[in-house]
C-alpha cells in the first residue's frame, strides 16, 4: 500500500476537504484507514448510502456510524426509500448515489470525492464493456483521476488488487462488513469476479498491471481522437443539434466518432446507457429518411428531420386549456393580448369576427386528430401536418399553443399559421389578438 500512500501524499494538499464514499466494506474502510495515516492535514467527510435492498443495510449503517464516532470523522447518511420501477436497479441506484454525493460535496465545498474502486473493479468493468459493447472510452475503463459533474474524483486504490486490500485489512486489524450480494452469481459482474478474475489472479503474474497498461493505452488513443474530432464537432454541431448536410460530408469513420462524441456530450456520466446495439439503432435511424423520432435509454428522444438530428429529454407536456381574457399568460412564456387596432399581417396577430365563431375562446395544446381549415383554403388539414410543413421541431409540437372557440374549431396555431377565420385588414372584425414573447408587448 506504499504506492497508494505516496499517491495520496503527492495529490492532496493540507486543508483539503474530502468526501469519501464509505460502504463499510473492506475496500472503503481500508481507504479510510490510509487517509487517516497520511502526512497531510485533511478534513474527511464520509458519505454512506442505504439502498434498502437487503436486511443487512441497517446493521451496516450502524457499523459505519459507530466506527466513525470512534475515529471522530463526520458522517452524512442517505436512505433511498423508493425506486421508479418499484424495485432496485443498478442504474438508478448509481444515479441516486451520485446525486447524494454531489450534494455532500457542495455542502462542505469539498475538493475531492474519493471512491474505493480497485484494480479488480477496473478489470471487471472492462470485461463488462467488452461483453455488452461500448466505445473506445468505455473499453478503457475507469480512471484514477477524473472529473464527474464538475467533481474531482480520486480512486486511489485503482493500482492494487482485492487480495492486497484484504491482506492489508488483516495485517492492520481493520474491521469491515461483507455484502453477501457480491457472491450472488446471478449478476454478470460477480461471475466475472469469481471466475475470470480468480483465474487471472491464480495464473497470470502482475495481471492487474497489464490491464492498467491496457487501459492507459486506450485512454491515450481516445484522447488523441477526441482532440481531432473536437474541431469538426464545433463546426458541425451547434446548440446540440447536428447539421446533417455537414455531418454527411465527412468520411464514415469520422462520422462514427463524431456521433460517439456527441452521445458522450449528451449523456455525460450516463454514457453507459448506450451500448453497441443502441449505437447501431441510432446510426441506422439518422441514415434513414424517417423524419420522426425514436426513444433512447435514460428517458431521452432522438429527433431526425431533413436538416438536423438531435437528442432531448422526453418532454411530458401537461395538457392545458386556458380561457382567453384581455391579457393571457401562456405556459411557454409568451402572452396573448387583446388589442384595439390592426397592427400587422403575420402569424403573430389574428383578426376575428365574433359572428363567425362561438365565444368564449380558449388556448389549448395540440391534441391527436386536430384539424384546421387554412386561410385561403376550403379543406381541413391535420394540425400535425401543418406543423410538419412549417418545420416546427418535433419536440415542440405537443406544447405549441392553439386558439380554439367553444365548438372546438381551430382558429389559429399561434406563431405558425392562421385559419380561414382570420379577416383581412379591410374586412369586418371585432376581436384582435397579438401573440408575443414575455409579459410586455414591447419586449
Amino acid at each position: 500500500m506504499n504506492e497508494v500512500k505516496e499517491f495520496l501524499n503527492n495529490t492532496l494538499n493540507d486543508n483539503d476537504v474530502l468526501v469519501l464514499a464509505l460502504s463499510g466494506g473492506p475496500d472503503s474502510t481500508v481507504l479510510l484507514h490510509l487517509l487517516l495515516n497520511i502526512d497531510k492535514k485533511i478534513k474527511i467527510i464520509c458519505a454512506h448510502v442505504n439502498h434498502k435492498t437487503r436486511v443487512e443495510n441497517e446493521s451496516e449503517y450502524l457499523f459505519v456510524k459507530n466506527m466513525l464516532n470512534e475515529k471522530n470523522v463526520l458522517l452524512e447518511y442517505y436512505v433511498i426509500d423508493s425506486y421508479k420501477k418499484g424495485h432496485f436497479t443498478e442504474a438508478e441506484g448509481r444515479e441516486k448515489r451520485y446525486e447524494f454525493l454531489k450534494k455532500v460535496m457542495e455542502k462542505y465545498h469539498a475538493d475531492y470525492l474519493l471512491t474505493a474502486h480497485h484494480a479488480d473493479d477496473l478489470i471487471e468493468g472492462i470485461f463488462l464493456k467488452i461483453f455488452r459493447g461500448s466505445s473506445l472510452n468505455g473499453y478503457s475503463g475507469i480512471k484514477r483521476i477524473s472529473l464527474m459533474d464538475n467533481m474531482k474524483v480520486l480512486r486511489p486504490l485503482l493500482s492494487v488488487t482485492k487480495k492486497e486490500i484484504l491482506k492489508y485489512a488483516d495485517e492492520n486489524k481493520i474491521s469491515y462488513v461483507i455484502d453477501k450480494s457480491n457472491y450472488d452469481n446471478k449478476y454478470l459482474r460477480n461471475k466475472i469476479r469469481h471466475n475470470i478474475i480468480s483465474f487471472l489472479s491464480d495464473n497470470i503474474p502482475n495481471y492487474e498491471k497489464r490491464f492498467i497498461n491496457f487501459s492507459n493505452t486506450l485512454d491515450e488513443a481516445n484522447s488523441l481522437i477526441n482532440i481531432l474530432i473536437k474541431d469538426k464537432y464545433n463546426i458541425i454541431i451547434n446548440n446540440y443539434k447536428v447539421n446533417k448536410k455537414l455531418f454527411f460530408k465527412e468520411e464514415e469513420l469520422t462520422r462514427k466518432y463524431l456521433l460517439r462524441y456527441y452521445l458522450k456530450e449528451i449523456y455525460g456520466n450516463d454514457i453507459g446507457f448506450i451500448d453497441n446495439n443502441n449505437f447501431r439503432v441510432i446510426n441506422n435511424f439518422i441514415n434513414s429518411k424517417k423524419y420522426s423520432y425514436i426513444n433512447l435509454p435514460n428517458n431521452k428522444l432522438l429527433y431526425n428531420n431533413d436538416r438536423y438530428f438531435y437528442i432531448v429529454d422526453k418532454y411530458n407536456s401537461e395538457s392545458f386549456c386556458i380561457k382567453c381574457d384581455k391579457n393571457t399568460k401562456l405556459p411557454n412564456g409568451y402572452t396573448l393580448k387583446e388589442i384595439s387596432e390592426y397592427e400587422e399581417k403575420s402569424n403573430y396577430e389574428i383578426h376575428l369576427n365574433s359572428k363567425d365563431i362561438k365565444l368564449p375562446l380558449y388556448i389549448v395544446n395540440k391534441k391527436d386528430g386536430m384539424k384546421m381549415v387554412l386561410k385561403n383554403s376550403l379543406f381541413n388539414k391535420k394540425v400535425s401536418d401543418i406543423l410538419k410543413d412549417a418545420k416546427v421541431d418535433l419536440d415542440k409540437r405537443s406544447s405549441i399553443p392553439i386558439l380554439i372557440d367553444s365548438d372546438n374549431t381551430v382558429l389559429w396555431i399561434l406563431g405558425v399559421s392562421k385559419s380561414k377565420y382570420d379577416v383581412e385588414k379591410n374586412g369586418k372584425y371585432d376581436i384582435i389578438y397579438k401573440y408575443f414573447k414575455g409579459g410586455n408587448i414591447n419586449e
